[in-house]
């Protein structure tokens, strides 16, 4: 094995993870939702980020967003 291929390996050995890298799930801010959906060639409409704007005024929570996305999109019987 070459000598920088080694120092890599020993280097990967030692490190521990830190922090959220532990975390079992993973919450994907609008920012990084924007980016990751701009390579696939997706993008937010103008609604949309008005909607996440309003939700950031009103200073909601994580569960009551989640319950607004869903009352604007779930099917009327």
């Amino acid at each position: 094995m070459p000598k920088r291929v080694k120092k890599i390996v020993k280097a990967k050995k030692g490190t521990k993870a830190k922090g959220t890298a532990k975390a079992k799930t993973l919450t994907l801010g609008l920012v990084g939702f924007a980016k990751i959906s701009a390579v696939e060639g997706i993008m937010l409409r103008a609604s949309t980020k008005k909607m996440f704007a309003d939700f950031d005024r009103r200073g909601l929570s994580p569960a009551e967003r989640r319950r607004e996305i869903f009352e604007k999109h779930a099917k009327k019987a």
